[in-house]
């Protein structure tokens, strides 16, 4: 057999199994169209359901050369999944890191991928330990150079260990890192970028109030969120620690001490 009968082969192969995978996707799209708000419980187990057997597919296919297409295509039945706002109401985000777990096996260098990592697995699904895992995981693949952005994933991951992991030790350390990776990063924000990320490093290394430690790392969330969904999130954690977001005209947000009610 030729090799080019062998990839032949594979890719026929391979566009059986992404075939049947469309097919699933049909098939769940079709129950969409026809929402039923008293059958949603049912529907919501179908979705996840699915998606199990769709993650464990995507799991275990070979890559037949194809490993950003499968990274790809994961990541869009992720947003999928995570913008099926009813049902995740009802079924949580439990499976988000399991997107994850086959993206960044097939693709570590897909950063958008480690945007939405820590908001949905972090924030929605709960599993701070699991985000960081996963992080720490691609970031054995990734270099100051390349990807250009990647300091940005050392940031997340230091964001995580704060806000989740109550871990301040190593939030200084990851942001440390971050730090001196944006200093070899071509991104043209790196150089900036570099100096607000040592002296946060700095910041949570002299031990400062937790409070204010976090509310410095949710505005940082907070100019970098993906979606409207999180961002609401942000806002909620940061108005329970006692402040208050206002946007400017700019499109960005100051982040406030709300006021006391005043005595009668």
């Amino acid at each position: 057999m030729t090799r080019t009968q062998s990839w032949a082969i594979k890719g026929g192969i391979f566009g059986l199994i992404m075939a049947g995978i469309v097919t699933m996707q049909v098939s769940r799209l079709r129950s969409a169209l026809r929402p039923q708000a008293s059958a949603l419980p049912e529907q919501a187990e179908l979705q996840t359901q699915e998606a199990q057997l769709q993650l464990s597919l995507l799991k275990t296919l070979p890559n037949f050369g194809y490993r950003n297409l499968i990274a790809d295509w994961t990541f869009l039945n992720f947003l999928q999944y995570f913008g099926s706002n009813e049902y995740r109401q009802i079924n949580g985000y439990g499976l988000s890191a399991n997107y994850f777990d086959v993206i960044l096996e097939r693709d570590p260098y897909f950063y958008l991928a480690y945007v939405y990592l820590s908001s949905s697995v972090s924030i929605f699904a709960g599993q701070a330990e699991k985000a960081v895992e996963l992080q720490e995981r691609g970031l054995q693949y990734l270099s100051p150079e390349f990807p250009p952005e990647g300091y940005f994933i050392w940031r997340h991951k230091g964001i995580d260990e704060i806000l989740f992991l109550d871990d301040v030790e190593a939030a200084s350390r990851s942001h440390q890192i971050a730090a001196e990776w944006a200093a070899q990063s071509s991104d043209p924000r790196a150089q900036e970028d570099q100096v607000s990320l040592q002296q946060t490093a700095e910041f949570l290394a002299s031990n400062p109030d937790r409070t204010q430690a976090q509310i410095g790392a949710w505005a940082q969330v907070l100019g970098s969120v993906p979606d409207d969904k999180s961002r609401a999130e942000v806002i909620e954690n940061i108005e329970a620690l006692g402040y208050k977001v206002v946007p400017n005209e700019q499109g960005s947000y100051s982040i406030r001490p709300q006021a006391s009610t005043p005595k009668e």
